[in-house]
């Protein structure tokens, strides 16, 4: 089946994106769609990725096209698909994360040319208020299968959508404490997962007044309960890696203050470093 997609799709992308003459664009979309969490790296990132992205993004879709794809990838069999399995080194990440990474394009297209309604902007965040609370394979690179990097893609489509006028403060505040709880972990972010929350962050944190922000800020201190236990050092590591992307990020600009709470909070991290 893979081998089969691929032979279809390759030469689309060759050709500049373009729609060979007599191929159905919805046939093309539902098979693509079908295989977005494939295992093969190949299929799944440079083509169904790249192409369905390069549709959205030139039009061949019509506005009801590109709603029909958001509602497919928010509901439970890509967005939600298995996400409460325990199971380790479980695939189904892969359509999970993919389906989460289509958000963002869909969400630029409506920011340049609004289509949606104000309640499908809002159903947008709340869906992935709910997937930030529930995603648990925090894997970056997976050998032989390429990307999950699920807590990135999030990121990206977290940005995408507070970018959005239509997201207001309070749904700003509710999602931040999200953020601290899937970041203060004790699995180790390797892949920079950090860098792109942190834009994410700065886009929700135009939303918010400056107190709320320090105030959540300072919620990022993680404090250490042993000494004897070594999860906590990678709970202290992920807590780090996020404070100093966004310390580097806030040197320039009118962040005085954001900059001395964040100084502050990195000092104390490395009182409780393991010898």
């Amino acid at each position: 089946m893979e081998t089969k997609l691929i032979d279809v799709l390759q030469p689309i992308k060759d050709n500049d994106f373009t729609l060979p003459e007599g191929k159905s664009l919805q046939e093309l979309t539902t098979l693509m769609l079908q295989r977005i969490g494939t295992v093969h790296p190949v299929l799944r990132d440079d083509l169904i990725h790249e192409i369905i992205t390069a549709f959205i993004e030139r039009g061949h879709y019509n506005n009801e096209q590109v709603k029909n794809i958001l509602q497919s990838v928010l509901n439970k069999n890509y967005l939600f698909y298995r996400i409460g399995n325990s199971k380790k080194e479980e695939d189904a990440v892969f359509k999970r994360s993919f389906s989460v990474l289509l958000i963002p394009p869909i969400m630029k297209r409506h920011r340049e040319h609004p289509f949606l309604k104000e309640e499908e902007v809002h159903r947008v965040w709340e869906n992935l208020k709910k997937y930030m609370q529930q995603e648990s394979d925090h894997r970056g690179y997976v050998p032989g299968k390429g990307w999950a990097h699920a807590m990135a893609h999030a990121a990206d489509a977290l940005d995408s959508v507070a970018a959005c006028d239509e997201i207001t403060s309070e749904e700003v505040k509710q999602m931040l404490p999200i953020i601290r709880t899937q970041f203060l972990i004790d699995q180790p972010y390797l892949f920079d997962e950090e860098e792109r929350m942190v834009t994410a962050i700065l886009t929700m944190f135009k939303k918010i007044e400056r107190q709320e922000r320090l105030e959540w800020v300072e919620t990022l201190l993680y404090i250490r309960e042993s000494w004897d236990n070594p999860n906590e050092d990678i709970i202290i590591n992920n807590c780090k890696h996020l404070l100093r992307a966004l310390y580097f990020r806030v040197l320039e600009g009118d962040h005085d203050q954001l900059r001395h709470v964040v100084e502050n909070l990195l000092r104390e991290l490395r009182k409780q470093e393991a010898y």
